[in-house]
């Protein structure tokens, strides 16, 4: 380990206790590594740069790679790029099966535990957060149904998708109701045509028979009282700026093209004829492989019927659309980090297992092996010897402006205050089709993000434009 590293980045602090045999579940808590951020940031190469130099193993978790196959649609690394470092969970799963958060949570569980065992340090590698967390924290007070459901909020869990075509003939508003009867805490902070939401807690009701709004309190209390994590962690968030990103997502699909992306999709199309495949044939995209990106976006131009030039037209259509849905998943995947993981590692800074995050800037990649791999395996070296850890903002300027004003728990629904915006709230006299229409957010952030919003700007001049009038009518 370099030493002016060390000495560098050392800080006057009290030492990590030290690491005990104490089983939890089942597993031995001892150090785990993982390591996540956007989708094309380099996390699978820093994995295994990690595992060379710190006798390490590495476990996949991300969603789509679990599943056999599609190598190319799917990023898998090959059996070159590993260099010998052993994978985990990665191409186990049949593409048509439906693999559950709480499957890999075991799985990835007992393959860490094994790992352990062997002396070596496992290192959990992806893009997937709700799997990370899945692993890393325990959530006791949750049943197994309902933990699938609400640590999986992703908006393609396709248990919440077969629970609304079972609901598909209620309306908004009867849906509500119910939810009202049975859990009236959470009927309060969900508006009636927020369906997604009002499904997502009828579901964990009729799975769990626990309410919504208990297992969120129960949750919570937890958190504050109890150890949360299962393993004491480092946690690597590699990050690369938006705009160098999406250059590098748009040029990564353009190379996808280039290894033989279309020959895995049009295997894809002869797939989508066979009656086992029954989630395919009905060109659904909610389950399995046919969640990844590619799938859906290119269904139109698999399934056509006409000529070559309109087929070329919708595979154009298909490129610009699977680029865009990249750029768009990167960003939830920074959402859930900072709004998400980041507030629950940090609310166990203050207890005895902790979860320590490092922001490793990625952006340029000429600087990886200085600003990457070479500050990643030192403060892996300084966690694995449990000596006191470095000052995660100290790392660089774009660390210093992440990990700043990060919460200290992760949003609530049970603290969320509903908010009608009254500016963009319309009568039935200002509606153009006579109906009123009520603007509700769901929250602090959501409020203020919309007062921030274009629309919400532009109704503010349009009602300081029109009250003037409307008042000088009343007058007359």
């Amino acid at each position: 380990m370099p030493i002016f590293f060390y000495r560098y980045f050392m800080r006057s602090e009290t030492p990590s206790p030290p690491k005990q045999r104490e089983t939890i579940f089942g597993c031995v808590k001892f150090g785990l590594i993982a390591i996540t951020g956007t989708t094309g940031v380099g996390k699978s190469q820093l994995a295994i740069e990690l595992a060379r130099a710190l006798n390490g193993e590495v476990i996949n978790a991300d969603a789509m790679q679990v599943y056999r196959g599609y190598e190319i649609i799917t990023n898998k690394v090959n059996r070159s790029e590993m260099q010998d470092v052993p994978h985990h969970l990665l191409g186990d799963v049949e593409p048509h099966r439906e693999y559950t958060v709480h499957e890999f949570e075991q799985d990835a569980i007992a393959k860490i535990t094994e790992i352990q065992g062997r002396g070596r340090i496992p290192i959990l590698v992806g893009g997937t957060n709700y799997y990370i967390q899945s692993v890393i924290f325990r959530k006791a007070l949750i049943s197994k149904n309902a933990r699938n459901l609400t640590d999986s909020d992703v908006g393609c869990d396709p248990r919440l998708h077969a629970f609304e075509e079972q609901n598909a003939h209620k309306s908004n508003q009867e849906l509500w109701e119910e939810l009202k009867q049975t859990d009236p805490i959470m009927a309060e902070k969900w508006h009636a045509n927020n369906r997604r939401k009002v499904l997502r807690s009828l579901e964990v009701l009729h799975t769990s028979g626990k309410r919504h709004s208990e297992w969120i309190r129960e949750s919570n209390q937890a958190r504050e009282q109890e150890e949360t994590l299962r393993f004491s962690t480092l946690l690597f968030w590699l990050y690369a700026d938006t705009p160098t990103l999406n250059q590098r997502l748009d040029s990564r699909v353009d190379k996808m093209i280039e290894r033989g992306m279309f020959d895995e999709l049009a295997q894809l199309k002869n797939q989508m004829s066979d009656p086992d495949k029954e989630n395919v044939s009905r060109g659904e995209f909610t389950s399995g492989l046919m969640q990844a990106i590619g799938f859906r976006e290119f269904s139109d131009y698999l399934t056509t019927t006409k000529d070559s030039s309109e087929r070329e037209q919708l595979k154009t259509k298909g490129i610009d659309d699977m680029k865009a849905s990249t750029r768009r998943y990167s960003k939830r995947q920074v959402s859930w980090i900072r709004n998400k993981l980041l507030p629950e590692c940090k609310s166990t800074l203050h207890k005895s297992i902790r979860a320590h995050t490092f922001v490793l800037d990625a952006t340029d990649l000429s600087l990886w092996n200085t600003d990457v791999r070479d500050k990643a395996i030192d403060i892996a070296k300084i966690f694995d010897s449990n000596l006191p850890m470095p000052e995660p903002t100290s790392l660089s300027e774009t660390a210093r402006t992440l990990l700043t004003d990060i919460k200290s728990s992760p949003n609530s629904a049970l603290a969320w205050k509903r908010h009608l915006c009254t500016v963009c709230s319309k009568s039935a006299e200002e509606s153009s089709n006579g109906v009123a229409r009520e603007v509700w957010l769901n929250g602090d952030d959501e409020y203020q993000q919309h007062l921030r919003s274009r629309q919400h700007k532009k109704n503010t001049k349009y009602r300081k434009r029109m009250y003037p009038l409307q008042e000088k009518k009343k007058r007359i």
